[in-house]
C-alpha cells in the first residue's frame, strides 16, 4: 500500500530496539519523521516538546505501564491518535486499550502493510487543514481554562492540532513555543501573581511546586481563568491567537523596549516574550497588559 507523502511526526514507544528499528524501516521513504523512546517518562516529555501527529506504543511496557500511558496520552493530548501494539495480548486488554482511547491495535511482529493501513486510518482522525476545506471563510475557537500550569501542555497540543495543522513544520515549532511562553505568563504571572524573581528563587531552592500549591490554595487566585481565542481568516490567510488572563497586568512597554542584548541573556526577565516577538512581530498587549495577541501568517 502506498501512503501519500506527508510531514507527519510519529512517536514510537517501545523498550525493544528491534521493534523501533523495524517500524522506522517500514516507514522509510514515506515522508514520516520518526522518534523512538523506550519508557513512559521519556514518552510524556517527548510528546510535550514535539507534539507528534501519531503515537505507537507497546502495551507491555515495564511495570504494566502500557494502559496507564494510553490514558495519560489521551488526557493530555486528545487530538493525537494512539495506536497500541503487542505480541499475544489478551483480548480484554486490547478492548480496554480501545475503551480508554486507543485508535487501533497492531499485533507484533509488525507487518509493513498492516502498519501502513493503521497509520492511514489514524491520519483520518487528525484535524483537517482549514485552508483546504472548500467553503470555509472563517473559523473561531474560544477556550476558557483554569490556572493550573500542569494543564498547559495538553491545551497547547490541542490548539496545535486543531488550529495550526496548515503551518510548515518550522513555523509550527515557533508557534508552539510562543503559545507556551504566553500561556505560562498568563497563568503564572497574571492569574497566580508569581513574579520573576520569586519564581527564580523557588526554582533554585527546589520549592517551585510548593509555591504553586500555595497560590492554587488561595480561592482568590485559584478561581481566576484564562481565555484563549483562536481565529482563522481565509481572506487574510492568517491565524490570530489572543490570550487574556484575569490578573492586574504588567508594565509591558518597558519590557518590549529593552535591548536585544539584555533580553537574549540567559535567564533574563522577559527573554521569552522577546524571542516570541522575534518570530511573531505582530505581538501586542492591551493597555493594562493582561491580554496579548499574535498574528500568524499561513504562507
Amino acid at each position: 500500500m502506498n501512503m501519500p507523502d506527508t510531514s507527519d511526526h510519529l512517536l514510537v514507544i517501545d523498550s525493544c530496539p528491534e521493534t523501533q528499528a523495524c517500524i522506522a524501516q517500514h516507514l522509510r521513504g514515506r515522508g514520516f519523521s520518526v522518534v523512538a523512546v523506550d519508557d513512559p517518562a521519556a514518552a510524556l516529555a517527548t510528546i510535550d516538546s514535539t507534539a507528534p501527529d501519531i503515537v505507537l506504543t507497546d502495551l507491555f511496557l515495564p511495570d504494566a505501564a502500557g494502559l496507564r500511558l494510553v490514558k495519560k496520552l489521551k488526557a493530555r493530548h486528545d487530538p493525537c491518535p494512539v495506536i497500541v501494539m503487542a505480541q499475544d495480548a489478551p483480548e480484554p486488554m486490547i478492548l480496554e486499550a480501545l475503551r480508554v482511547g486507543a485508535a487501533d491495535y497492531l499485533h507484533k511482529p509488525i507487518a509493513e502493510e498492516e502498519l501502513a493501513h493503521a497509520i492511514q486510518r489514524a491520519r483520518g482522525l487528525l484535524p483537517g487543514d482549514l485552508a483546504d476545506l472548500p467553503g470555509v471563510c472563517r473559523s473561531e475557537y474560544s477556550l476558557t481554562v483554569d490556572s493550573d500550569p500542569a494543564h498547559i501542555s495538553g491545551i497547547i497540543s490541542w490548539l496545535m492540532k486543531t488550529t495550526a495543522s496548515a503551518l510548515p513544520p518550522t513555523r509550527r515549532l515557533h508557534l508552539q513555543g510562543a503559545l507556551q511562553e504566553l500561556l505560562f505568563n498568563a497563568i503564572e504571572h497574571g492569574n497566580l501573581e508569581i513574579f520573576y524573581q520569586e519564581k527564580q528563587e523557588a526554582l533554585a531552592d527546589g520549592q517551585y511546586e510548593q509555591l504553586l500549591a500555595r497560590r492554587l490554595a488561595q480561592a482568590r487566585l485559584r478561581d481566576r481563568r484564562v481565555t484563549i481565542h483562536a481565529l482563522y481568516e481565509k481572506s487574510g490567510n492568517s491565524l490570530l491567537y489572543r490570550i487574556t488572563d484575569e490578573g492586574k497586568g504588567f508594565k509591558w512597554r518597558s519590557l518590549l523596549m529593552r535591548s536585544q542584548e539584555v533580553c537574549e541573556s540567559e535567564g533574563a526577565n522577559g527573554r521569552g516574550i522577546f524571542l516570541t516577538r522575534s518570530f511573531f512581530p505582530s505581538l501586542a498587549y492591551n493597555e493594562c497588559g493582561n491580554e496579548v495577541t499574535i498574528m500568524v501568517p499561513l504562507d
